[in-house]
């Protein structure tokens, strides 16, 4: 059980650093969306928090999921440049926090289950010389500590989120990706290895 536990939080850390979580997906126009737009949308979405319990208020409920996929729509248009300053002010999680558990359930299946494949095949699509700086993109943020950031950040989504999450991008990793992707990707993995070690004292690897 310890074992399965650091291999679904190694996992999430994997997806919250390259951004997964948030729904990235790169494609021919997506630039017209902008972290701050997405800022401007959940503001006037006007979202009460109600992640300790779904409210009696069926109105709102439909209301709020009708927002709700709106703005799911939109952090799946974000390019890679907007992810990294959505990622920079948290406005994404500050949202995410603000959801039900039915609400965080919709979200992910919006927005993480489609990215998902779409991430593994955006790697296979990059050339070799760019997978590498995709890994030396990652094995930095791991030695400047921020993969245990992402960590502590990930236990917030509770555990049945976690092995939703997980087991949708360990199919993806599994499924999705080349054998020349496993292969350029495995330093990176190797380090997300070490780097449980250390916080948890178990080992995450990718199976063969």
């Amino acid at each position: 059980m310890a074992r399965r536990d650091v291999f679904i939080k190694a996992t999430v850390v994997l997806l919250l650093v390259w951004g997964c979580v948030w729904g990235v997906r790169t494609y021919a126009g997506s630039r017209k969306i902008t972290a701050e737009r997405i800022d401007r949308e959940i503001s006037d979405a006007r979202f009460a928090d109600w992640s300790e319990n779904d409210r009696n208020d069926t109105a709102e409920a439909a209301r709020r999921e009708t927002e709700l996929r709106r703005i799911a729509d939109l952090f799946n248009r974000l390019d890679f440049q907007e992810r990294e300053k959505n990622r920079e002010n948290r406005g994404g999680e500050k949202f995410f926090r603000t959801l039900s558990a039915r609400e965080k359930g919709l979200f992910i299946d919006l927005t993480i289950m489609e990215s998902m494949s779409r991430f593994m095949e955006s790697l296979d699509a990059m050339k070799p010389e760019q997978r590498k700086k995709f890994v030396e993109q990652g094995l930095k943020e791991i030695s400047e500590g921020r993969t245990q950031e992402e960590m502590a950040r990930a236990d917030a989504l509770g555990a049945d989120l976690l092995d939703k999450i997980s087991e949708q991008g360990m199919k993806a990793y599994f499924e999705k990706s080349s054998a020349d992707t496993k292969l350029d990707l495995a330093p990176l993995m190797e380090a997300m290895n070490e780097t449980m070690q250390g916080l948890r004292g178990n080992e995450f690897r990718p199976r063969q």
